[in-house]
């Protein structure tokens, strides 16, 4: 019994050390998301990144603000994260062919390189524009509505690579049954 209440700790301590926070200015401008979610993606035994869902409807849908926060365990150049985001839009059938254009274009000029330790967050308002922050500072803004659920979906879609993921990140509440 010791022994399982020791897991029991060791794990939910790994747990709260794995959620993360908000960036700042996200946690002024929507203070009721909550953290929904966390999963940790390994690619061949590599930690890739650690993501984190936080949102303010139960449960999660294409349309509820939302926020995905990503903090990479690798330096990752933004070219290559704008082919996976479009390799994987393709893979889950969001958008058409110009608005998948569109989007990377614009992403293009929003997005840094990335290094080990620092994160990316997307903001999507339920209805509204996607804003991305890189750690606390504002990034810029996609404002086509249909952009952030199909952002989103490369996570949380049914068919998205990584199921596992997703299951983690609609853990809380139930919302794995329900979310989509």
């Amino acid at each position: 019994m010791v022994w399982i209440r020791c897991c029991l700790f060791l794990f939910l301590t790994a747990v709260s050390i794995m959620a993360k926070e908000l960036p700042l200015p996200l946690k002024e401008r929507a203070p009721q998301l909550k953290l929904r979610g966390t999963a940790t993606l390994h690619w061949f035994g590599l930690h890739v990144y650690d993501v984190s869902l936080y949102t303010e409807d139960q449960p999660y849908t294409t349309n509820t603000t939302a926020v995905l926060s990503l903090e990479y365990a690798i330096s990752i150049k933004h070219k290559k994260l704008q082919e996976s985001t479009l390799q994987e839009w393709k893979r889950v059938g969001q958008g058409t062919l110009e608005q998948r254009e569109q989007w990377i274009s614009q992403l293009d000029k929003i997005w840094p390189d990335i290094k080990s330790g620092e994160s990316l967050s997307a903001f999507v308002k339920k209805d509204g524009p996607t804003t991305f922050y890189f750690g606390d500072n504002l990034l810029g803004e996609v404002t086509d509505v249909a952009f952030g659920p199909a952002f989103f979906a490369i996570w949380l879609d049914e068919g998205c690579r990584y199921p596992k993921v997703r299951k983690e990140l609609l853990k809380k509440d139930g919302l794995e049954k329900k979310g989509k």
